[in-house]
């Protein structure tokens, strides 16, 4: 195994601008100290706080549907959890915990916007002008490495005919506590993952609720214990209890990924197995007909992501609680009109509609090699590698970019393979003294090759109601396979697949080393 490269000959190290800090922010910082010894980075972040997704959803009854052992740094494991599926505040805390050890926390500017990034040729470097958000002071900042971790869950997704509601309203990532919803009449529109978790809460404190959902998500018991103290102790102190729990939950629900294609007899008898369980507890927890047909979900299982939850279904059922599955075709003052012709008024209205993928990356906001405006020439196909890498991007990662999500496993999985990725090109760039390494187009399109054809047979392209596909059937934001898949794909550099030039005032000719594994130096 190849010892990693930390430095350029004459002893430097590139600096690094990190986009956001929330999970896969937090890892790059994380990583580039632990792995390259390199602390000449700062990270922009808009918020007030670190933690990303987990700072700002503070719903009640937020928590991960992930088990929180896989869903931790694997370089900074937390044997205090305790529950299987963490809540919110304490991933939060961990988060915290975590930039405190590694003192981050004097790395950032908080309340920061990046408000656009552009390459410089002459100079090989990026110029990022920022924004503080607090006071308004704008300025440049000029680095050799940008990443981009601004993650996918971030920007609301706001129905446009609400935007007309007069009453309070707010969408499940932008919670108002400020309004008590007790004796309120409420509406909650959506029965995404979030929204899941918001409904039982708001229906206990609401005097009455409606829940406007178009098609409802398939459910499996949540079983969210506590662990004992025992348990505890052991992951503490017995490494392979630890090790042994974590790699068999990792791999048990990675093996999910068989519910996303046709075709296959295995694939067939997981999907089978997985109709049973889930038709089960809803025959067994809605006992009315009328709405057990309601609440049945009316696509393929794995077209939309499995929810987990222990009293959802016992809410549905509370007289001051009604499921309407009409399309909502107004809203005006605070009433909502559907398509049968029926309204209701409410008190407050809140929003479980996801978030927009595509706005995650504007136009106008990133122009790359020839002043390329990256994001408008992808239009609503994106052209990277793994996610990672983009051509006319040059020195530029994206952490969890296009064609790098997974709708089954934990995320910060494919995090780390791509954050470990990065360290490779890395240290690839100081072993060759390279000022630029640019991944090639044909490289990126083999990529996106790869996923259209492993997308002929997914679930995703082939589903009665499409959510993730745009216009022209293809889905640019998951990618196709298994966590263990991606990271094999990741796990070395290849520096033949990219552009590279050597740095300024260097004449040396380069020579590609050979391709490297991650090892901690």
């Amino acid at each position: 195994m190849k010892k990693l490269t930390t430095a350029y000959q004459d002893g430097s190290t590139p600096t690094i601008a990190i986009i956001g800090s929330g999970v896969s922010g937090l890892c790059v910082a994380i990583q580039l100290q632990r792995l390259l010894h390199i602390t000449s980075y700062t990270i922009f972040e808009l918020d007030t706080e670190i933690g990303g997704t987990w700072s700002a959803n503070t719903y009640p009854g937020a928590s991960c549907d992930e088990t929180a052992h896989t869903y931790n740094y694997t370089f900074a494991p937390n044997f205090e959890w305790s529950r299987p599926y963490a809540p919110q505040s304490e991933i939060l805390e961990y988060l915290k915990a975590t930039a405190r050890t590694y003192n981050l926390y004097d790395k950032i500017k908080f309340q920061t916007r990046v408000v656009n990034m552009r390459w410089d040729e002459d100079r090989q470097k990026w110029t990022l002008h920022w924004r503080n958000e607090a006071t308004g002071v704008e300025g440049d900042y000029v680095v050799d490495i940008v990443y981009s971790c601004t993650g996918l869950l971030r920007i609301p997704s706001i129905p446009e005919e609400f935007r007309d509601f007069k009453g309070p309203m707010w969408h499940s990532a932008q919670w108002d506590a400020s309004v008590d919803l007790k004796d309120k009449r409420v509406a909650v529109v959506g029965c995404s993952a979030s929204g899941i978790q918001i409904i039982p809460n708001v229906g206990r404190e609401a005097s009455h609720m409606t829940v406007y959902a178009r098609s409802m998500p398939y459910i499996l018991p949540w079983c969210n214990y506590r662990y004992s103290d025992a348990i505890k102790w052991a992951f503490r102190n017995v490494p392979l209890v630890h090790s042994l729990y974590t790699a068999f939950w990792y791999y048990a629900i990675d093996s999910n990924i068989l519910l996303y294609y046709r075709l296959t007899w295995y694939s067939f008898i997981h999907r089978m197995i997985m109709y049973a369980v889930t038709w089960l507890y809803l025959f067994l927890s809605v006992r009315d007909k009328t709405l057990r047909k309601k609440m049945t979900p009316d696509y393929e299982i794995g077209s939309r992501r499995i929810v987990l939850t222990d009293d959802f279904f016992s809410t549905m059922q509370k007289p001051n609680v009604d499921l309407r599955t009409e399309k909502i075709v107004k809203v005006e003052g605070r009433s909502i009109e559907l398509e049968d012709g029926s309204k209701q008024e409410f008190d407050v209205a809140i929003l479980a509609t996801g978030f927009g993928w595509v706005e995650n990356y504007p136009p106008d906001t990133w122009f790359g090699r020839g002043g390329v405006d990256v994001a408008k020439s992808w239009g609503e196909d994106p052209l990277t590698y793994f996610g990672t890498t983009a051509p006319a991007s040059p020195n530029h990662f994206m952490i969890w970019g296009p064609n790098s999500g997974i709708g089954h496993n934990s995320l910060t999985a494919i995090i780390e393979a791509q954050v470990n990725y990065t360290m490779l090109a890395l240290s690839s760039m100081m072993e060759n003294s390279l000022s630029v390494i640019e991944v090639k187009e044909e490289a990126a399109k083999a990529f996106l090759a790869l996923i259209d054809r492993r997308f002929e047979n997914h679930i995703f392209t082939n589903c009665r109601r499409p959510k993730f596909l745009n216009s022209r059937g293809r889905c640019a934001g998951f990618w196709c396979g298994s966590c263990t898949e991606f990271w094999w794909h990741l796990r070395r550099f290849d520096l033949s697949i990219y552009n590279t030039e050597p740095r300024i005032g260097n004449a040396a000719e380069v020579k590609p080393v050979p391709n490297g594994e991650l090892k901690e130096v």
